[in-house]
């Protein structure tokens, strides 16, 4: 688990203070176009205090789409309505309930940075999710619920009549992963501070894989897959972020332990 979490460097904090364990754990359901002519449709989050496990203060908004046309593939997921929409405030109005926390985590932080464009640190637990649960076999929201598993109680009450790929109820569920993945890598860390301090480190780095999505070791545990092959993914052109730094890492990890390794220029 070292080369999975490993300690942030210490000769400079990413925090100014010592961080307040309250995260704001947020999720978005939007219209499903490309970034530039997306649009936000709802909004849900859940507060939860690290230091307790503790989870409250939920909300949840819808937004006026302004025009723009929600994808159908994206309607069928979320099932959010054009009636479910008439009369909701404007995004920028809707997003000030959702401003001024200190620190914010969603499942696929990227997406839902890039949208709500909320200032503020930003913790993914899809990426450490992929940390702490290396061996699941899938790490999609839901996915995680089955596999960690979740227990959904604690939030039962925010789930009654709600359905995957809600905000809220999407929301509610990635702060019971976050509590899961905390209890899981906090004994690793000194303290909850030096954990959200690496949490946050981990959240800045492209993800790194349990196992690759494409090509001859599709799905193949990555212990398994030669160095040659890592090799050659990191010298292929076009390589995506996540795959780049997944081979790199693996082949970095190996060379401690006398597997062949690239040269610092190429391994990048």
């Amino acid at each position: 688990m070292t080369d999975l979490f490993p300690p942030a460097q210490t000769t400079l904090s990413l925090f100014d203070e010592p961080p307040r364990p309250i995260i704001r754990v947020i999720d978005t359901e939007t219209a499903g176009q490309k970034l530039s002519e997306d649009a936000v449709i709802e909004i849900g989050s859940v507060d939860i205090d690290l230091s307790s496990g503790e989870i409250a203060n939920p909300m949840r908004s819808f937004c006026d789409p302004a025009g723009a046309v929600i994808n159908p593939h994206a309607r069928k997921v979320h099932r959010i309505s054009d009636a479910m929409l008439a009369g909701a405030p404007p995004f920028a109005q809707a997003l000030k309930a959702f401003a001024g926390a200190p620190l914010y985590a969603a499942q696929r932080a990227e997406f839902d940075r890039s949208r709500l464009r909320l200032t503020g640190r930003w913790l993914c637990t899809h990426k450490l999710a992929l940390r702490a649960f290396p061996a699941l076999p899938a790490h999609g929201l839901q996915s995680l619920v089955k596999y960690v598993p979740l227990d959904l109680a604690p939030v039962a009450p925010l789930l009654a009549g709600e359905h995957p790929h809600r905000a809220l109820y999407d929301a509610a569920c990635t702060a019971l992963l976050l509590r899961a993945i905390t209890a899981t890598l906090l004994p690793r860390c000194t303290d909850l501070a030096d954990f959200l301090e690496r949490a946050e480190k981990v959240s800045r780095e492209p993800a790194l894989l349990a196992r690759f999505r494409f090509g001859r070791y599709k799905g193949i545990d990555l212990a398994r897959v030669p160095d040659d092959y890592l090799e050659w993914l990191v010298r292929e052109p076009g390589m995506d972020a996540d795959t780049l730094f997944t081979a790199r890492h693996h082949l970095r990890y190996r060379g401690i332990r006398g597997a062949r390794v690239l040269p610092a220029a190429a391994a990048g």
